[in-house]
């Protein structure tokens, strides 16, 4: 039995429960318990304390072995209460009150190993947070500062008590919007504060520090949340554990697909909530797709039609040359000795491992002598719909190629043999016995293709001048301006707008798509 279905095992007979004593039970679950946060604690020290610098000695910026570490130590104490309730799990049909019982006990003693340890390194909830270290009051006037710690931020620039805070610049705000300022402001940062003293109006920057909060009382919430997760893992039913897993895994993309679909309908979001102009929850509304069909974004005006041909047609051509080229070089690689077949196999790979963004210079000078070709060079050299799409499939085709040699490696030669006896050519054989064989390859290649050209950014930016030739990601970039407010909401439906084809493919070629992994086995060389 896996991992999985031992963990979420449950016993169906007295007969098959172990009963051992309730000490004896509470330690196994314990060690499983903490040799659960010594691999993840272990882990997180690889991500941080080795991977991370040794890409730091190369001026390399790293995020994901940041991001690494934060999950490592975030999910650490569901995978300990997990491992521990496993061991409960087994009296949970038979002794529901033993169960509960060992069930909670480890996760309180866990609970109180990981507060510990959080205290100690002030992690979590005793993580030092952003702070003008006053105390602060809602008032009709504003915000009322109530107290001040003596020698504080708030108080070296200025504020006193009863004083009645306005605005931040010039930006008016309540308490929620000042702390929620505050929130995601970091250490050493300025708040330029505007506030009433009498009948008097000042301003002072006040800089934000790092406060310390270690009152245990903090860690309630927290304590109930854990003994809640371990009463429903206790309860869970073990076939349902793989697709909990799932979702979790997922919940990251499932939010931003969540978030882009709300968006796109709102005026306005905070986080996955829409509001309306005035703030308040709901308003929904069409203008964003309005402000698509209209052609003006912010100001920018445009005609999608255009843009939305040139993404298809370069997807479009990619598919067909991926298509064409990938299967008759499959069918020799798959069917023909000829000299150089091994090495070039070992090439193709390679070409394919093979960093792009290291050749987009040499690319470049290729694309404009090609232009200068009479005849051709308007149809594929630099800013042509052909010459993007000719670089974006000679990066596509190492893998096609593999993956349709692959698929020809599974058909018999008897098929093959038979045709040639009765007199049929390679190319006829080719083209009308063995390739109906590979629809199901031939249709998974050919979406990866579409979906490939689609969403290409790098090769199109990079070979492109202004809108001629531009695709639909290349315009959804430049909607983004780091010097200028950026309207989210309009570049979410426009966002959307692009995925509509490639929901449309998932949603009809699901079934093609699972067949590329069944057929396109790597066959002898």
């Amino acid at each position: 039995m896996s991992a999985p279905g031992q963990l979420f095992a449950s016993s169906k007979s007295k007969n098959l429960v172990s009963r051992a004593s309730f000490p004896m039970d509470l330690i196994e679950a314990l060690r499983y318990g903490v040799l659960s946060i010594l691999i993840l604690l272990a882990a997180a020290f690889a991500f941080s304390g080795i991977v991370g610098p040794l890409f730091a000695l190369g001026s390399v910026e790293e995020t994901v072995m940041d991001v690494l570490t934060r999950l490592a130590l975030l999910v650490l104490p569901y995978v300990a209460y997990i491992s521990a309730a496993a061991v409960a799990r087994r009296y949970s049909t038979v002794d529901l009150p033993r169960a509960l019982a060992l069930a909670f006990t480890s996760t309180v003693v866990l609970f109180i190993v990981i507060a510990a340890g959080h205290y100690v390194m002030s992690f979590g909830a005793f993580a030092p947070r952003t702070s003008l270290q006053m105390t602060l009051s809602q008032s009709e006037a504003g915000i009322r500062v109530d107290a001040l710690v003596a020698q504080g931020a708030a108080e070296t620039a200025g504020l006193q008590v009863g004083d009645v805070i306005t605005a931040i610049r010039r930006d008016a705000v309540d308490l929620g919007a000042f702390n929620k300022r505050l929130s995601q402001a970091a250490e050493g940062d300025p708040l330029r504060l505007r506030f009433t003293r009498g009948d008097e109006e000042l301003q002072e920057t006040a800089r934000v520090v790092l406060e310390s909060n270690k009152e245990i009382n903090r860690l309630l919430p927290g304590l109930v949340i854990a003994l809640v997760f371990t009463a429903v893992i206790l309860f869970l039913p073990g076939h349902w554990a793989p697709y909990i897993a799932l979702v979790g895994l997922l919940s990251p993309l499932i939010v931003g697909y969540i978030w882009v679909i709300i968006a796109t309908f709102s005026f306005r979001t905070e986080g996955i909530l829409p509001l309306d102009g005035n703030d308040n929850l709901g308003g929904l509304t069409i203008k964003n797709w309005e402000s698509i069909i209209v052609g003006n974004i912010a100001g920018l005006e445009f005609n999608i039609v255009p843009i939305f041909m040139t993404s298809l047609a370069i997807a479009v051509v990619m598919t067909f040359i991926v298509l064409l080229v990938s299967s008759m070089a499959g069918y020799a690689l798959s069917r023909m000795h000829f000299p150089g077949r091994r090495f070039f196999l070992s090439f193709t790979l390679i070409l394919h491992g093979f960093p792009a963004i290291t050749l987009l210079i040499p690319i470049f000078f290729v694309l404009l002598r090609l232009g200068e070709l009479p005849i051709i060079g308007d149809l594929i050299g630099f800013n042509t719909i052909g010459g993007i799409a000719m670089v974006m499939v000679a990066f596509q085709l190492p893998l096609g190629v593999w993956l349709m040699k692959g698929f020809f490696d599974n058909i018999p030669w008897d098929m093959e043999r038979s045709a040639l006896i009765d007199g049929a050519s390679r190319f006829r054989t080719y083209w009308e016995i063995l390739l109906p064989q590979i629809r199901p390859g031939l249709l998974a290649l050919g979406i990866f293709a579409f979906i490939g050209g689609w969403n290409a950014y790098i090769i199109p930016a990079t070979y492109s001048i202004g809108s001629g030739v531009s695709n639909l990601p290349v315009f959804l970039e430049e909607l983004i301006d780091a010097t200028a407010p950026v309207d989210w909401n309009q570049v979410a439906a426009v966002g959307l707008f692009q995925l509509i084809p490639i929901f449309i493919f998932f949603i009809f070629a699901q079934e093609y798509l699972l067949n590329i992994y069944a057929g396109g086995t790597k066959g002898s060389s």
